[in-house]
């Protein structure tokens, strides 16, 4: 059995692999985990032959997932890097190495489904947008606050959004907004969206057939209600994507 791990700025996700299959995504916090508890949480089953993980972490998780291996019995741990070419696409970077880890292993699993054009979009901590051409080729993408960043930036920014915000009500689901802390939150939304909308129609432009709108992360949902071009949410994206790089070191 192979153990898929994505560690996140906040959250890890996991998942198993077994004969080619990958099980439900789990997810959690794990800023306060030790050792014992990585071990606890992700080789609570069957025993581990072999973990492969994405990180945009810090050292510390690291070691901790590599602790934890070692202690239930697993001999082999990798760490995935961006690389100029992998499992069918190739990177756009001119330095590979730069392109976020997570964002490389969420192009692989995103082409994987489409088998054909498409654009990526991961909303967090930050958002990300990567497009991806039909035979594979890495456009390259934006990056841009994600929508608690945004919020955050304009209150730091400004001399009365904050307290403006603090004692406006919470709006219902009209579009425009009526008061201050939905003008903020929810522009903040639509800014999104519309960058997503402008990131998929540009790449519809050069691409053969429509593109594949595939979303994820753990702010995505905040997002979607104001995208207007047709998507599919996939919230183990980068776990397929890890899933994907384990069949392509076997097809070699």
């Amino acid at each position: 059995m192979i153990l898929l791990v994505d560690i996140g700025n906040t959250r890890v996700k996991w998942a198993t692999q077994v004969d080619g299959r990958l099980s439900p995504q789990r997810a959690a916090e794990y800023a306060q985990w030790s050792a014992a508890d990585w071990q606890r949480e992700l080789f609570d089953g069957p025993p581990v032959e072999r973990v492969l993980a994405a990180t945009v972490a810090g050292s510390d998780s690291r070691l901790a997932l590599e602790a934890a291996a070692r202690k239930a019995g697993t001999r082999r741990v990798d760490f995935v890097a961006s690389t100029a070419a992998l499992a069918g696409v190739r990177n756009a970077y001119p330095e590979p190495g730069l392109l976020g880890v997570d964002r490389w292993v969420a192009v692989i699993g995103a082409y994987q489904l489409a088998h054909g054009a498409c654009c990526v979009v991961d909303v967090g901590t930050a958002a990300t947008l990567d497009t991806v051409d039909a035979s594979g080729q890495h456009l390259g993408g934006f990056i841009v606050p994600g929508p608690h960043m945004m919020v955050r930036s304009l209150h730091a920014g400004t001399s009365n959004l904050a307290a403006c915000t603090a004692a406006s009500p919470v709006g219902g689901a009209r579009l425009f907004a009526d008061n201050t802390r939905d003008a903020i939150e929810r522009g903040c939304r639509v800014a999104l969206a519309a960058l997503i909308d402008r990131t998929y129609a540009e790449l519809a432009k050069s691409a053969q057939s429509a593109p594949r709108l595939y979303c994820t992360g753990g702010a995505v949902d905040e997002v979607l209600p104001y995208v207007l071009a047709a998507y599919q949410r996939v919230p183990d994206l980068v776990l397929r994507g890890l899933a994907r790089i384990v069949d392509a070191m076997l097809e070699r």
